[in-house]
């Protein structure tokens, strides 16, 4: 009886031998892939911050650019701005008085040119940028458009630019 009692005992501790065995082998693999996800997770972290990084460049390089046109298109508008005043001065008749301020004012009148034909008179119906729209086709330049249409030149450009 004592030996059958040793025998069992002895199974006993062989299973659980075998059990602490099987134990410490997966927390071995759990190990290894723990460092194996740490490893992954260091590699996914250098390649967002190289990709933070190359977006960061990208935009301030985008930014610059940015700036440069604002800071061209401010000059053009500038420039295009001195131009209309120079236009405007040389509209206006120098040796004209002004008039009483307590004059009414009247509404500009587009001004017809005896060379006008009738696709210019169906243009007055048309909204404004469909009418740059002919004009341009036709091939006149931006100032005879403004001129045609008493707008102002910058206004005409503009259209165009958006159309």
């Amino acid at each position: 009886m004592t030996g059958t009692l040793i025998f069992i005992l002895f199974l006993i501790n062989v299973l659980l031998a075998f059990a602490l065995l099987l134990l410490y082998m997966r927390q071995n693999k759990l190990m290894g892939m723990e460092k194996r996800q740490q490893l992954v997770l260091k590699e996914s972290e250098q390649v967002m911050a190289s990709l933070l990084e190359e977006i960061k460049d990208e935009n301030e390089k985008f930014l610059s650019r940015l700036m440069e046109s604002r800071e061209t298109e401010d000059k053009n508008t500038d420039a295009m701005i001195a131009d209309n005043i120079m236009e405007e001065k040389d509209l206006v008749p120098v040796d004209e008085e002004p008039q009483d301020v307590q004059e009414e004012v009247k509404p500009l009148e587009p001004k017809q040119d005896p060379q006008s034909d009738a696709s210019d008179n169906a243009t007055v119906q048309l909204p404004l940028r469909e009418q740059v729209e002919l004009l341009t086709e036709q091939g006149l330049t931006v100032t005879d458009i403004a001129r045609k249409l008493n707008k102002g030149k910058t206004e005409i450009e503009l259209l165009m630019k958006f159309r």
